[in-house]
């Protein structure tokens, strides 16, 4: 073998190794890259954890169906994997509906704790009216109706009886297809202030009336003062259903 033979071997056997040094140098990266993947929790974990608390927290709203959905995270948070069970609470103030958060936390080998947003939506039927009604309507069945609707956009409160409410009269102006809350509606004034009333009185089994005088204003289950026409005596009583004044045994 002459030197240029020679000389050719070993240029070809350096590039060979060049080239073997420059792919362990490539793959290096996908390795590290991989480790440090699986040292992290998974954003989609803590998702699913967030949502399995809060489907087993509203577990007792059997004839409620719901939605529940965990907020995205950071795409930057990166915490490290929990080799134990995620632990999972509500917050102190925490709401079971609506807006809400669920903590989650990770006790070994590191400690950390994150609070995920999640949204919960409940939906069950409740009264609202079929048509827009002015203010100081007096509603009837005609006017009321059950919907589905999400109770977490009804934090003052809803109905689910559509006969509690007629007879109620409206306090202000209300449209469509709005879900009636305890806030828009009153009991209408059954007795006026120097109207002429039967004060009852119910014994343990005697039932007394005598007739009287309103001395104010009153609603359905409301308490007023009554003038006792017959003894001439100021009492006070609730006023029922029929604009009759109960005062009591």
């Amino acid at each position: 073998m002459n030197a240029n033979e020679r000389n050719g071997r070993e240029i070809g056997h350096t590039r060979a190794l060049y080239l073997f040094i420059g792919l362990l140098v490539g793959l290096m990266p996908l390795h590290t890259t991989l480790a440090e993947d699986n040292a992290i929790q998974s954003h989609q974990s803590i998702r699913e954890a967030a949502t399995r608390f809060m489907e087993e927290t509203i577990a007792n709203l059997q004839d409620m169906p719901a939605e529940i959905r965990a907020g995205k995270l950071d795409s930057r948070l990166r915490l490290g994997k929990c080799d134990e069970p995620l632990e999972t609470f509500l917050p102190a103030g925490g709401r079971t509906m609506g807006n809400t958060t669920v903590g989650i936390r990770c006790t070994h080998p590191k400690r950390w704790t994150l609070y995920v947003p999640v949204t919960v939506s409940v939906f069950k039927e409740v009264v609202v009216v079929s048509d827009t009604l002015p203010r100081g309507t007096v509603l009837g069945h005609a006017q009321l109706k059950l919907a589905k609707r999400n109770l977490a956009k009804l934090p003052q409160g809803y109905y689910v009886d559509p006969g509690k409410l007629a007879g109620m009269k409206l306090k202000r102006n209300v449209r469509s297809g709005l879900p009636l809350t305890p806030t828009m509606v009153e009991a209408p004034q059954v007795v006026k202030r120097g109207q002429q009333v039967t004060l009852i009185s119910r014994g343990s089994a005697i039932r007394v009336s005598m007739p009287g005088k309103a001395l104010e204003n009153g609603a359905v289950g409301e308490r007023i003062r009554v003038k006792n026409l017959s003894s001439k005596r100021v009492v006070e009583g609730v006023v029922n259903m029929s604009g009759q004044i109960e005062v009591g045994a």
